[in-house]
């Protein structure tokens, strides 16, 4: 079952403060997100729905300008914690489903949209249509989700189904997936190019 009823600040916030983790960024999953969005540094992107920011930190390692958006405020708060000697990494609090755009995502100024694992709890023809505005000429929306027909059926996740999957690039020119999981139970697709 995907679950979409965990889609509150204040589940989140209770879930962080329980010591819930995310699955741990793997030195490969770092080096398939660089080989295939060829990511430099100086890039500026924007990890949404960062948690407490693991993966918001594997994108700083590699130079890039990183901002975490997350709502929960506790999950904010850790990751900022987590981040110090990171002076090319921030954190904010912002609802991506229902709060106004930050000014700091102006039109066309962000090179990477990211959103790992998250995709399931995002009203995602808003985040898509949002990310549009906010990427350069040459930017790349990535998306980490597992993929719901290779999880255990009995266990609730975050998933999407591969109906869902292939929704995410209708509009997009170049669409592209690679698995970050062996088994294909955690895909990457990436977009670029919006129609």
């Amino acid at each position: 079952m995907i679950i979409n009823d965990f889609a509150t600040a204040e589940y989140w916030n209770r879930a962080y403060k329980e010591g819930r983790t995310d699955r741990s960024v793997t030195p490969l999953e770092t080096e398939l997100f660089q080989y295939f969005v060829k990511a430099e540094p100086g890039m500026v992107a924007v990890d949404i729905a960062c948690g407490t920011g693991d993966w918001s930190r594997a994108l700083a390692s590699l130079g890039l300008s990183v901002t975490g958006y997350d709502f929960s405020d506790v999950a904010v708060a850790e990751a900022t914690s987590l981040s110090s000697g990171h002076d090319n990494l921030r954190f904010a609090e912002w609802d991506v489903n229902s709060d106004a755009i930050p000014p700091y995502l102006a039109p066309r100024s962000v090179d990477i949209v990211t959103c790992r694992l998250t995709a399931a709890f995002l009203d995602r023809q808003r985040f898509l249509a949002d990310a549009v505005r906010w990427l350069t000429k040459d930017g790349v929306v990535h998306i980490v989700t597992p993929v719901h027909e290779r999880l255990d059926p009995t266990v609730k996740h975050r998933g999407l189904t591969e109906q869902q999957i292939g929704m995410l690039g209708e509009g997009w020119k170049h669409v592209s997936r690679y698995n970050v999981a062996e088994d294909g139970s955690i895909t990457a697709v990436l977009l670029q190019h919006h129609l």
